[in-house]
């Protein structure tokens, strides 16, 4: 046994051995490496470019004169030291020790947590390698940071990566840094600010104090513990400089880039960095032409409409929030992208990472299920008391109206019905026609399902809503059109992914129903004077509030809702607010096109026979077998008269003439998900890695198209 488990040894030595030397056997010389200009700045910055072609989101490059190590407060350079390499003036460019603990960190919380590269390793990978993200470079970067390490000194090695290392913003080096976040020296920085600034490389964009103060400062105070784990300062210094607030050089923010759709561009970049294994430095210096489906003019009125709106309700305080989006349902181009009312308060992403219950307005698919079962509008049902397991769906005003058509109940949005409708066609049916148009996060199968007991994005029911605007067809929303390399290379093109998710006859029939919705439903307060069509949705406690509609070439949705999961003041219904910011954003956005009328040549007939409900065939019989929206019960008004409403006070009281819904769900709305629980599109597959100056010269292929 000993002796097999030494031959084996021997043979893993062996093999690993030969796969070192078969990636490193190209290496470039260091003689050539440090012969040229290493502190030369990246080739050209990347640049995020709107459908019109101007720019919505760069870093400029803040290079100021490299510094002499001398020339550094002692304490950056302590701060640095101690979150990046605590052991760097004893390793020989690898720390093996360090490896052992990232590896031992890493299984304990069963994920990456920690890296185990030493700064010599990091200043070898951004001068002289990509950021692919491989095993290969690993290796090629450890042997390069070990030959780095015989050639030059520590002080050399750290002198180099403070003059190298990206702080975001567009700032290369610790001048440039001082300068655009601090507006001072080097020299001159305090404890503070220091370790500031020494915690941004990990992740600039999120830790830069000009976008989240909040997270700069819980980044700032985890690097001031590391500097007194590691004796730099005392634990009373350590309370003393975390009560500090951040102070940043407001002048100074100024000077960077503008980002002129903060959500929509983070996205991009995060899909683009997953594409092309880039980490964000890599990202920026790249020099990327990255052209995108965003229209300025719409993300400039949705922005507008989200705030006017939420402050004539009232709700202006942090945490309560609001998010828009709007797709041309044709294309699947993201026009206008609103992820929450700050971005520099918060950059989680309501549209795409928020996990919210949507209430009523998951009915949607429900109806459609029965419609494409056979189902005919004026189909009649009973609302009367109803217990199925313990569980007794209401209805928003709590009380029953009595029969009502399918039609009728989809406009009033009432609970009852809906779930009875989920009875006869199963949950599971439900489910899979909501996968069909595009719901993307994984679905409860119950009959709360039909109330919205399974939570999903924005993004998820504005891309289902388009698949009713588009005859049926599903069109996967996109936001990056194509990309160019930095020698204008084509590296990407966007490639519309089409299905037929509904027969057009489906389709078109649920546009029929779902105009009502807008025009004598629970919709009302969403009318634009032109054809539209829409659903609302609340949660149970008005946890959160729902509206997506759309007319013939947009679809937009909008939520509302606290980021805490906590019930809204004022109890703001779909019909209220969300309805309101929808009716602000196409009005503005559609105000200079002419009134397009739908296109349903396909729709159902809705003046069938009435169907007999199982169970009691003689009542159902004398129901009253009106036209498809004649005859509406249950109190609701007629449609508001006037085509402006008003303004409701900034605290609105619960209506049930605007919006009625909704019951509890048989299980409660899950509390919102923290942006690592996020969930969006499906991922497509990546494009083909670009690889470094210092790797290739070589063109970059085009890839697979998405």
């Amino acid at each position: 046994m000993l002796r097999w488990l030494f031959n084996l040894l021997v043979v893993g030595v062996i093999a690993a051995g030969g796969y070192v030397w078969w990636v490193t056997r190209n290496l470039p010389s260091m003689d050539v490496l440090l012969s040229e200009d290493v502190s030369r700045p990246p080739i050209e910055t990347t640049q995020v470019l709107a459908a019109d072609g101007s720019v919505i989101y760069s870093n400029g490059q803040f290079r100021h004169r490299n510094v002499k190590l001398n020339d550094v407060s002692p304490h950056f350079i302590n701060a640095l030291l101690a979150t990046e390499d605590r052991r760097f003036f004893d390793h020989f460019g690898v720390d093996p020790i360090g490896l052992a603990r990232a590896l031992a960190a890493n299984l304990s919380q069963k994920g990456l947590r920690e890296g185990g590269s030493t700064i010599t390793q990091q200043l070898v990978r951004n001068l002289f390698l990509s950021s692919e993200r491989s095993i290969n470079r690993k290796v090629r970067e450890a042997a390069l940071a070990i030959q780095l390490e015989q050639r030059l000194s520590k002080d050399q090695i750290l002198e180099l990566y403070i003059n190298n290392i990206y702080f975001g913003e567009g700032a290369y080096g610790i001048e440039a840094a001082c300068r655009v976040f601090f507006d001072k020296a080097p020299s001159e920085l305090t404890v503070p600010e220091a370790a500031l600034l020494a915690g941004m490389p990990q992740a600039p964009s999120r830790y830069s104090p000009f976008h989240s103060r909040e997270l700069a400062q819980k980044r700032r105070d985890e690097v001031l513990q590391n500097m007194a784990e590691s004796g730099m300062i005392t634990m009373p210094e350590l309370k003393t400089y975390r009560d500090k607030s951040l102070r940043v050089s407001l002048a100074s923010q100024n000077q960077t880039a503008g980002n002129r759709a903060p959500f929509f561009n983070q996205r991009v970049r995060e899909k683009v960095q997953q594409w092309f294994d880039l980490d964000e430095q890599g990202f920026w210096q790249s020099g990327l032409r990255i052209y995108t489906t965003y229209r300025p003019r719409a993300q400039r009125l949705a922005e507008q409409a989200v705030m006017s709106q939420t402050a004539a309700f009232g709700r202006t305080a942090y945490g309560q929030e609001a998010a828009l989006l709007a797709i041309d349902p044709h294309s699947g181009a993201v026009v206008a992208y609103v992820g929450g009312r700050s971005y520099k308060q918060s950059q989680y992403d309501r549209v795409s990472q928020a996990l919210r219950s949507p209430g009523s307005l998951f009915k949607v698919f429900t109806y459609t299920k029965a419609i494409e079962q056979g189902f005919p509008p004026n189909r009649m049902y009973l609302d009367e008391p109803l217990t199925i397991g313990g569980w007794s769906p209401t209805n928003y005003d709590k009380t029953h109206h009595g029969y009502l058509t399918l039609a009728q109940a989809l406009a009033q949005s009432n609970n009852v019905v809906a779930v009875k409708v989920m009875q006869e066609l199963g949950s599971d049916a439900v489910a899979d026609v909501a996968r069909r148009m595009g719901v993307q996060t994984p679905l409860k199968s119950n009959l709360s399902l039909t109330l919205g007991g399974s939570s999903v994005t924005l993004m998820d029911m504005v891309t289902a809503f388009s698949v009713l605007a588009n005859q049926g067809v599903h069109v996967e929303p996109y936001m990056i059109e194509r990309i160019t390399d930095a020698r204008g290379n084509l590296i990407y093109q966007h490639r519309s992914a089409k299905n037929d998710a509904l027969s057009p006859a489906t389709a078109n029939t649920m546009v029929t129903l779902l105009k009502e919705v807008v025009n004598a439903g629970t919709g009302r307060r969403a009318q634009i004077g032109r054809p539209a069509a829409g659903k609302t949705g609340t949660s149970d406690n008005h946890r959160d509030a729902w509206f997506v509609g759309f007319t013939p070439d947009l679809v937009a949705g909008v939520w509302v809702g606290n980021d805490n999961n906590t019930p809204m003041r004022g109890t703001i219904t779909g019909g209220t607010l969300p309805a309101s910011v929808w009716r602000a954003f196409m009005l503005a956005y559609l105000a200079d096109q002419p009134a397009k009328e739908f296109d349903l040549p396909y729709t159902q007939a809705v003046e069938s026979t009435t169907v007999p409900l199982p169970g009691d065939p003689a009542q159902n019989a004398s129901a009253p077998g009106s036209p498809l929206f004649d005859g509406v019960t249950g109190g609701e008004p007629g449609p508001i008269q006037s085509p402006e409403p008003e303004l409701p006070d900034p605290e609105p009281e619960p209506s049930p003439a605007l919006d009625a819904e909704p019951a509890e769900p048989e299980e409660p709305s899950p509390a919102l998900r923290s942006p690592s629980g996020k969930s969006g599109p499906a991922s497509s597959p990546a494009p083909t890695p670009i690889k470094s100056p210092a790797e290739s010269s070589a063109p970059v292929q085009a890839p697979t198209p998405l």
